[in-house]
């Protein structure tokens, strides 16, 4: 059995308890590669430092140590097998201030540079960075959250109570709250907040949980809109339907069924059927839409841009005569 350092016996203790909350001793000393003299040394030793350590001795001739349920170690430890996942899931996330000092101080611990690599992750940006930990921490919390809050819908910035549901981190930055004005959820970006603070003043209202996943499901790319949820769907044909494959909206999938040939059916069931109708517009010729309440956004849609550009050419007609009156 090879020497351990006088560091290594404790430290490996330390791990094993935050694994398993009970432990023979025997089978530790034989988990860290030591005697179990030299286990039941250090056991005692972090119990004479504090660590919540019972010993017990009622199945002789085996000693057991456990520690509560609910003990942790001041701070997290983690494995060396868990350390490469920490460094990169740390890597892959959304760059912040927070997020950077995080991850070099787990790369400099690791003593790796691995965690320093070429991942280039997605970033906040200013506003989202500033509030949205204020924004999580009131999800998490179930406090009242109030903000300062501009609505593109009322074109106006307002101060409003919201019981935050459910936090997206994007991009873009997002959250799902109860609006205490109307008592409904909707939609709020980070973006559009420029104060934000929790209001312990005003009762957390939650929310039924299948109602907000119910909610979740009908958002398309973070829309939601009014009213009901309908069924929606389009077909594309290849090769358009190769790309759109790779291109579709949040909340939208592809059929799995095989009756479409050369192609394939997009689905989604959503109350945002204007969102979907604005990207079924964008495809042109090669979308065909199936069902009535997307045909019929879609047609207003179309009709709506067809005037615009009736209305610009008779403009531009306009203006090329008075400049050729003027030539005369």
């Amino acid at each position: 059995m090879g020497r351990r350092s006088a560091a290594e016996t404790p430290a490996g203790i330390l791990l094993a308890f935050y694994g398993s909350t009970r432990w023979r001793q025997a089978d530790l000393a034989r988990e860290l590669g030591v005697t179990a003299e030299t286990v039941a040394r250090s056991l005692h030793a972090l119990s004479d430092k504090g660590m919540p350590l019972v010993r017990d001795d009622s199945d002789k001739p085996h000693v057991w140590w456990r520690v509560p349920k609910d003990w942790v170690p001041s701070g997290v430890l983690f494995s060396q097998e868990q350390t490469p996942a920490l460094l990169r899931a740390l890597a892959r996330s959304p760059r912040t201030r927070e997020r950077d000092a995080l991850l070099a101080h787990a790369t400099r611990a690791a003593r790796t540079a691995e965690g320093a690599g070429s991942l280039e992750a997605s970033a906040f940006s200013i506003i989202e960075e500033t509030w949205l930990s204020i924004v999580e921490d009131a999800a998490r919390k179930r406090a009242s959250l109030c903000m300062r809050y501009y609505s593109t819908k009322a074109g106006k910035t307002e101060w409003r109570h919201v019981s935050v549901q459910h936090v997206v981190t994007g991009p873009p930055a997002r959250f799902l709250g109860v609006c205490h004005r109307s008592g409904t959820l909707k939609w709020f970006r980070v973006e559009n907040v420029s104060h934000a603070k929790p209001d312990g003043d005003v009762p957390y209202r939650g929310h039924d949980d299948a109602a907000v996943q119910a909610f979740l499901r009908e958002t398309v790319d973070g829309y939601h809109g009014e009213g009901s949820a309908v069924e929606c769907s389009f077909v594309v044909k290849e090769p358009d339907a190769r790309w759109v494959r790779l291109s579709l909206l949040s909340g939208m999938s592809v059929d799995p069924d095989e009756d479409v040939s050369d192609g394939v059916r997009v689905r989604c069931s959503t109350a945002g059927v204007l969102r979907v109708a604005r990207f079924v517009v964008s495809l042109g010729g090669a979308a065909t839409v199936e069902t009535p309440e997307l045909a019929a956004c879609v047609t207003d849609i179309a009709k709506g841009v067809l005037d615009s550009v009736r209305a610009g050419g008779v403009r531009e007609r306009r203006r090329a005569k008075r400049v050729e009156v003027r030539r005369a």
